[in-house]
């Protein structure tokens, strides 16, 4: 398992505000439902290949959508993969396989009967798991769209030309349902199926040309699928995200030097110059001063003191604040969530 670093990476990206900069901070984000303490080990299947029985009905389900033969058994494995790739990543659970194990399933985007328990045991066992995570089905539709053409004028050899653009969109959708058995109490601790959409969309002079210029739906399928997997990854395991954070980098010289400091990731510089700021008798420095500290203390993974300071950042009159004491608040919310999923 992939172990991330338990401190917060910055990565610096300046606004064309001349007066703030940002940003960009990886956060811990708890999983969607709190799976329970013991299964710390996973096997993951995939069940949704049609057996002999269901394999001529998928076949001509092919021929009659135009999706093609084996298309959905393609997509249920980009689907298994962006599971997989969520899982080896995270901190809660260990992967016991990658995702290579089939089992025999409908086909379609029905759910079959559970597994017995007796081949549940069996597969947990071989694998030394607590838990079989199952694709139990898997469906994938796609359509092709054009949006309303749109008129630009554009300049070319110094003569204005008026044009008209079309828009292409293919639509994927994606059905993917999962069980998740608990091998030890023999139970189904998850059971639920999810759609999920994506678009890709590309622009030309004619429907026809912005259509050739979408990407191949074997592509497509492969994003889409591996995006689906990946949603049901977040709703079972804490994932790492990006968000992005503003601070106060001014026009003062302060500001600036300050500002400089954290570009070169000297944090503690930088708050050793905000600090003489904040009881200035110019509330305007001293709020901007203020929230630049619960920035920096939110980095430093103090989410109180960062609310303190935020806090007294809004009493001095600073309009971005009382948004940012709601981030934090939502961030202590989340973050007692994820050390009990993490047994912390």
């Amino acid at each position: 398992m992939k172990l991330y670093h338990l401190f917060i990476l910055i990565i610096i990206f300046f606004l064309s505000s001349c007066s703030t900069s940002s940003v960009l901070v990886s956060i811990q984000q708890p999983a969607d439902i709190s799976l329970p303490q013991e299964i710390k080990s996973v096997v993951v299947a995939n069940r949704s290949v049609p057996t002999k029985k269901n394999l001529a009905g998928n076949i001509i389900e092919g021929i009659v959508t135009g999706e093609g033969i084996g298309t959905d058994k393609m997509g249920s494995k980009y689907c298994v993969e962006g599971l997989v790739s969520i899982l080896d990543n995270s901190d809660r659970f260990e992967t016991k396989n990658i995702g290579d194990l089939e089992l025999k399933g409908t086909g379609t985007s029905s759910f079959p009967p559970p597994l017995k328990w007796k081949k549940v045991r069996k597969l947990c066992n071989t694998y030394n798991a607590d838990a079989l995570i199952v694709l139990e089905t898997f469906d994938s539709d796609s359509r092709i769209l054009f949006g309303k053409p749109v008129r630009r004028t554009v300049k070319r050899k110094g003569k204005k030309i008026v044009e008209m653009r079309h828009k292409a969109i293919l639509e994927m959708k994606i059905v993917s349902g999962w069980r998740i058995y608990d091998n030890s109490k023999q139970n189904i601790i998850d059971e639920n199926k999810f759609t999920e959409l994506k678009e890709f969309s590309a622009w030309g002079s004619s429907n026809k040309d912005a259509e050739s210029k979408l990407p191949y739906r074997g592509s497509a399928l492969k994003e889409s699928g591996d995006f689906a997997g990946f949603q049901y990854g977040k709703r079972i395991s804490p994932i790492w995200i990006q968000a992005r954070r503003v601070f106060y980098s001014g026009k003062e010289e302060d500001f600036k030097r300050a500002s400089k400091e954290v570009k070169l990731d000297n944090w503690e510089s930088a708050i050793n110059i905000w600090k003489n700021m904040v009881n200035l008798n110019d509330k305007k420095i001293a709020s901007k001063a203020s929230y630049n500290m619960a920035l920096a203390a939110e980095i430093n993974g103090s989410l109180d003191v960062a609310i303190d300071w935020a806090k007294k950042a809004k009493a001095l009159g600073d309009k971005k604040a009382n948004s940012y004491i709601s981030i934090l608040n939502k961030r202590k919310q989340d973050q007692v969530k994820l050390n009990k999923q993490l047994n912390n």
